[in-house]
């Protein structure tokens, strides 16, 4: 018990004093954990320096890259002090919507250094998403998360059904209630899950690290500076958690995204009045994912599920590309029918696609 609270109370005072001794950065602050308009206001981050000391307050971006570094300009007296963010980039453009981090760097004229640096030390928690409720009639998924945090929310149907559709995707929240507009489409915009019977939905968050600013208007995908014409640089990480399995926090932003897959049937198949695709007896079922998201996807590993009116009817554990699943369409009932595909990664991506057809029995004419 007593080596539990030590080692609590050391935790602790790494939050608020980056150092015990010489140059210390303490008491960091900001006034405001979000920015509406990039640009037009501001974020101050007040702190006190133990000695007098040059200080850098950098902001770094969801994949932990350099976006704006901001200077004292000299050595600051020791004591309290401020540095103002606007929102810009070092090209001095509005930044894209989204969370951001800070750090602060003090230099004294020895150049000893010390960092103040919570992204490595908070945030990470699986967060207890709560009165998740969807409203038909105005069309819009309503939830509470109680800190900050990104989101996924995705809708798919119960009793190991298929999932057909990411609506966020581990998009940054404010703490408090949210309501996300949603169509009640599927994926591929062929199956109304407004109404359905048995809809499910999952709203998953977990927390973003205490240093975090929100920018901006919510956004369903992730945005980000495409153009960086200063030097790229990558924050230093200051602890190293053991790696688990499908735990999204701990994935580089840019691979936390769902794939593209494509699910395609044979050429030239007849089509009914309303340019559904008729299939009979033994039809070649054929997948694959998009070049952006291949390597990542056969680096990971996968599997594949195929799913008639939402029963899985066919999957594959070890996923390879392009895959062919031949579908025995025999004793199913004519008429209208929707094949879904799944793909799983081992990481917690996911792929997914609805195709609507007509099933013919065979040797009849319709």
């Amino acid at each position: 018990m007593r080596k539990f609270v030590k080692t609590t109370l050391l935790l602790l005072a790494a939050l608020f004093t980056v150092q015990a001794y010489g140059l210390e950065i303490r008491h960091v602050q900001h006034d405001r954990n979000q920015l509406q308009t990039p640009g037009a206001e501001k974020i101050t981050v007040r702190f006190d320096i133990s000695e007098p000391a040059a200080v850098t307050m950098n902001f770094y971006d969801g994949r932990d890259l350099l976006i704006r570094n901001i200077d004292s300009g000299k050595q600051l007296a020791s004591g309290e002090h401020s540095l103002s963010w606007d929102g810009k980039d070092n090209a001095g453009r509005p930044v894209p919507p989204g969370a951001y981090h800070y750090t602060l760097v003090a230099t004294d004229k020895g150049q000893q250094r010390v960092e103040y640096d919570l992204t490595d030390l908070t945030g990470g928690e699986d967060l207890e998403v709560r009165n998740v409720n969807w409203d038909n009639k105005q069309k819009t998924l309503s939830y509470l998360v109680q800190k900050p945090a990104r989101v996924n929310i995705r809708i798919g149907l119960q009793n190991d059904g298929p999932l057909l559709r990411t609506l966020l995707e581990w998009v940054p929240r404010a703490a408090g209630t949210h309501q996300e507009k949603w169509d009640g489409m599927d994926a591929s915009g062929v199956i109304d899950l407004s109404k359905h019977p048995k809809r499910d939905i999952v709203v998953l968050a977990f927390s973003l690290s205490d240093n975090s600013i929100l920018v901006g208007a919510p956004q369903s995908r992730e945005q980000l500076i495409a153009d960086m014409s200063w030097e790229t640089v990558e924050r230093e990480q200051k602890q190293v958690s053991p790696r688990r399995m499908k735990t999204i926090s701990q994935q580089p932003l840019e691979t936390r995204s769902d794939y593209s897959i494509h699910l395609a049937l044979p050429d030239g198949l007849e089509k009914t009045e309303d340019g559904l695709p008729v299939v009979t007896g033994r039809v070649p079922v054929r997948l694959d994912i998009a070049d952006k998201d291949r390597t990542r996807a056969l680096e990971r590993r996968f599997e594949a599920g195929f799913y008639v009116d939402g029963i899985m009817v066919f999957e594959n554990e070890t996923g390879f590309l392009p895959m062919t699943w031949y579908w025995n369409t025999a004793g199913m009932n004519p008429g209208t029918h929707y094949l879904t595909t799944n793909v799983r990664g081992y990481e917690g991506n996911f792929g997914m696609q609805t195709v609507k057809l007509y099933i013919k029995p065979e040797g009849k004419a319709e």
